[in-house]
Parts: structure tokens; sequence; C-alpha cells
């Protein structure tokens, strides 16, 4: 801002000059009103260098003007305004200042009254303005710059939690091959250790006691037959089915949603999971992502709750907010991208506006299978 009015004043003393050299006054007049000028002028640049406080040079400023109008020399009362409103800028409202304007112009001049009180209401709304400009820009600065603090913030615990949950998964896999190994060498072990052994039986028997031999080979087989047996036990315990990782991949998206957003979020499940098939996870999981991104950008939500309803044919998938919900909703490509997904796999989608926004997804589970 502090440009823009220097800028104005070297205008005004440009627009000054010629004003005294068109009037034609005397050589000595016109000599003193473009030393003040000039005067002005100086001070107005060795604003930006000096180390005296601003508010001195203006009043340095204020005096010069006032003292040269009052010995009787016209010609820096356009000043007038633009110093008065560096001095009071912070201080007094519009009004104010041109109230003080006018008061010190009457006082100074009796001539041309109205040209000045309307250059000094033009020049001050143009001040104003310009002021208030100045001053949405700093606070949009420094809203800007809590922005980006924040959002450094946020980074980091968004950081920090998937460095949580690659730990927390590497440790899981690791209890994991642990279990199975431990498994695997308590039965399988002792299963393949006595197998061998009626091997090695059967073939020192064989021609010579074929009944011995015979028995020895059959209770190997079947302890190998057992041994399968409990590796297809192990492994289907150990491996987890479509829903557990359906459930789980949804709350890690809620988790670290609320960590990145601040946003509280909840699942809710009620009956029987195990009819969803993967296909149908993978819907919900992206359809989950684009709500999710739509309401921390539109929707002014506190918290979000994702509520599933397994019946005895239908499913049924709540996404709700408690934001602003709409009056009018306009379906943008992330609203059409959640239809065309779901009505991939045979199912409809419903929104409204109920204390906040809602999406319903709907799906006959049977025609999933």
């Amino acid at each position: 801002m502090r440009k823009s009015i220097s800028m104005l004043i070297v205008i005004m003393s440009l627009f000054g000059v010629l004003n005294l050299i068109i009037l034609g006054y005397q050589d000595v007049d016109i000599i003193i009103r473009i030393t003040c000028i000039i005067g002005i002028l100086i001070l107005e640049f060795l604003n930006g260098f000096l180390k005296i406080s601003e508010k001195y040079i203006n009043l340095l400023q204020l005096i010069g003007i006032l003292s040269f109008e009052s010995l009787g020399f016209s010609g820096t009362s356009f000043f007038l305004p633009i110093i008065v409103f560096k001095v009071v800028k912070n201080r007094v409202r519009l009004f104010a200042c041109i109230v003080i304007n006018i008061g010190i112009m009457s006082y100074l001049s009796r001539e041309n009254l109205f040209y000045m009180y309307v250059y000094i209401i033009i020049v001050n709304l143009y001040l104003y303005e310009l002021k208030k400009k100045y001053e949405n820009e700093l606070e949009m600065k420094e809203f800007n710059r809590g922005q980006r603090y924040e959002s450094h913030l946020m980074e980091n615990k968004v950081r920090n939690l998937e460095r949580y949950i690659e730990q927390n998964n590497i440790v899981i896999s690791l209890k994991e091959r642990n279990f199975m190994a431990q498994k695997l060498h308590d039965h399988l072990g002792h299963r393949i250790t006595s197998s061998l052994m009626q091997l090695e039986v059967t073939k020192e028997t064989l021609g010579k006691d074929n009944d011995i031999a015979n028995k020895y080979l059959l209770t190997a087989m079947e302890n190998l037959r057992e041994g399968m047996d409990e590796i297809r036990n192990i492994l289907r315990n150990v491996k987890p089915r479509d829903r557990v990782i359906g459930v789980e991949k949804i709350k890690e998206q809620l988790l670290k949603f609320e960590y990145s957003t601040g946003i509280k979020t909840s699942l809710k499940v009620e009956g029987d999971i195990n009819k969803f098939i993967l296909k149908l996870w993978m819907v919900l999981e992206e359809n989950i992502n684009e709500a999710l991104t739509n309401a921390a950008k539109y929707s002014m939500a506190s918290e979000i709750t994702i509520s599933i309803f397994v019946y005895n044919k239908i499913a049924r998938i709540e996404f709700r907010d408690d934001g602003n919900g709409y009056k009018r909703l306009n379906k943008g490509l992330g609203l059409r991208g959640i239809e065309e997904r779901v009505q991939g796999l045979g199912g409809r989608v419903e929104y409204y506006s109920d204390n906040g926004f809602v999406i319903n997804m709907i799906f006959n589970l049977e025609e999933l299978k």
C-alpha cells in the first residue's frame, strides 16, 4: 500500500508542477512552490530509507503543507487528503477522515472550495478502498500461512500413521509366519518323521514279510494324508476371508481420513457380511473414498458415519455426514462415478439431505452371486 500511495504523490506532484507552469505565476513564486513540492517528494522517498518512524515523516509533510499554505502560497493543498490519510488511516474511518480534510481545507482556503471538497471525497474513497484491499491481502496471507501450517501438521500425522500401519502390517506378517512355522514344525514335522520311519520298515520287510510291509505302508500313507489335511486347515485359518479384508480396508480408509482432516469417523456393521463378494468390497472402497473426499471439500462436517446393513437378500450401505447438506444437488464427476460403479453391480444409489448429506447404496445380494 505504501508504494501505491507514494506513486499517487509522485503523479499529483507532476500535475501540480504543470499546473503552476500553466497558471503562469511569477518566477519567484514558481520556484518557491516547486521547491515545496520537491520537499514533500524527498520526504516521501526518504520514508523508505531512513530509520525514522513513518509517522514522523508524515507529520513533517503535514506541517510543511500547513505552513506553506498559511503563508499564502497555494499549490500544495492537493497533497493534503493524501498526507492526512497517512496520519490518521489507522485511527479514524472514511467519513471522519473526509470531515477532517474538509475542516482543514475550509480554514486554509476560501476559493474553489466545492471542487476541493469533491477532490477530497474522491481521493479518500480511493485511499480507503486501497487500504481495504491491502488489509484483505494481509488477512489472506495470514490465512494461507495458517493453512500451510495446519496442512504440514496433517501431512506429518498421515505420514506417521502410514508408517505405523506399515510397521503394524510387518509385525502381523511376522506373527503369521511364526505361527505357520510353529504349526508345521509341531504337526507336519512329526508326521513326516513318523512316515519316513514306517517307509524304512516297509522297505526292509518288503519281500520277507509282506503283511507287515503292507501294514506299515498303509500307516505311512494315512499319516501323510492327515498331514495334508492339517496343512489345509492351517492355511484356511491363516488366510483372511474377503469380508475381513474388506472391513479392515474401510477401517484403514476412515482412520487415514480422520488423521488428515480432523473429521471424526465411525463404522457400523449389522448383519452377515459373509454374503459380500470381493467385487462389492472393491466398489464400496472406491465409493467411500470418493464420498470422503467430497465431504472434506464441501460439507463442513464434523462427523461422518458409514453403516453397513445386511438383510436376507438386500444390502444397504449408508454414508452420512452432519454437514451442510444441499438445497439443489449438482452431480459432478465424483457422484456420477459412484452411480456408475453401483449400477455396474446391479445396484442403485439414493441421495438426500437429512441434517447433512446422505448417500444410500442398495444391492440385491442374489444378483451378485
